[in-house]
């Protein structure tokens, strides 16, 4: 997985114990073959890991999220990159939804 914190249950509770810092992120499923595997759903960046996920749990970008994904990246540089590389290696729905 290329994240390297998480998963993390994508629910009030999980949400709280994000930090509210400048992060990219994955939402995402466990996948039916493995449930230890998952399915990357949409991938994000954002200046505040914990206020977005909120947006998100209100307003999700696709259906079935359970689990979050974050690693802090510290400039807007280095989260659109990351950001721009997992989104190519993923193609997840709730990016290609949005488009």
């Amino acid at each position: 997985m290329p994240f390297v914190n998480g998963p993390y249950h994508f629910t009030v509770e999980g949400i709280k114990g994000a930090y509210e810092v400048g992060s990219v992120y994955g939402l995402a499923k466990p996948t039916l073959a493995d449930p230890n595997r998952y399915t990357i759903l949409y991938v994000g960046q954002t200046v505040n890991l914990r206020k977005r996920l909120q947006e998100h749990l209100n307003n999700p970008p696709a259906r079935g999220i359970t689990h979050f994904f974050a690693d802090v990246h510290g400039t807007e540089a280095a989260r659109t990159q990351k950001e721009s590389e997992l989104i190519q290696e993923f193609k997840p729905v709730g990016n290609t939804l949005l488009k």
